[in-house]
């Protein structure tokens, strides 16, 4: 779990290395096919991997998971709306200097806690739903670590000093995943409610990527 979490960790902030220091062309084609992959891979973890091991269970109704999925996906939605912007930076545009930058940086950490919480509850389940959160976790957080990246570049800031705080946030998915499968004892009786939660999560999340990408075909059509 600790070897899949760092592996996690590292994988997602790749995107934004490609862009901090290889080309930016490469950057904007992961940051373009990688949130259509990143939606398949999440809707298709959710589909073919969380329901069916809820079902498997026959501890909770059908009713119940999907009352649970809705609120898992509307407690996402709350929290994105508290933070100002419904998915993740919903206008990167908007920040233009250090401090901007690293009121993102912050938002972004408590993100990837939650996400760590989210990855030590599914291997808590089982170690193949874990592996699938974590790939989920990671295809998701490339692109949308190379928006991160490009906010602090605009904010003229060091490349290395970019670096080195985007490892130091991306790495608290690791702390916050271990204390999520060490409490797996609380969690186990529970287990099908949160997984159900976790699969509105996930849902939440690859529906922001799908509004993202008719998002950017809508204004690639206005452009031509």
């Amino acid at each position: 779990m600790i070897i899949a979490t760092i592996l996690t960790a590292m994988l997602s902030l790749s995107g934004g290395f490609v862009l901090l220091f290889g080309s930016k062309k490469s950057a904007k084609l992961v940051q373009k096919y990688g949130t259509a992959f990143a939606a398949l891979v999440l809707v298709g973890v959710v589909f073919l991997d969380i329901i069916p091991e809820i079902l498997e269970e026959e501890t909770l109704p059908v009713w119940a998971m999907i009352i649970l999925i809705v609120a898992g996906a509307a407690s996402c939605i709350l929290v994105s709306f508290v933070a100002g912007h419904f998915h993740k930076h919903g206008d990167e545009h908007t920040f233009h200097n250090k401090k901007q930058a690293i009121a993102m940086l912050i938002v972004d950490s408590l993100h990837t806690a939650v996400d760590g919480v989210v990855l030590g509850a599914s291997f808590v389940a089982s170690p193949s739903t874990g592996l699938l959160a974590a790939l989920a976790t990671a295809v998701h957080e490339i692109p949308q670590e190379i928006g991160d990246f490009s906010i602090m570049i605009r904010a003229k800031m060091k490349a290395k000093k970019i670096a080195k705080l985007q490892i130091i946030s991306s790495l608290i998915l690791v702390p916050a995943a271990m204390v999520a499968y060490f409490a797996g004892n609380i969690i186990e009786p529970h287990l099908p409610v949160l997984m159900a939660l976790i699969a509105g999560f996930f849902l939440y999340i690859a529906l922001g990527e799908i509004c993202s990408i008719i998002k950017r075909a809508k204004d690639h059509k206005k452009g031509s």
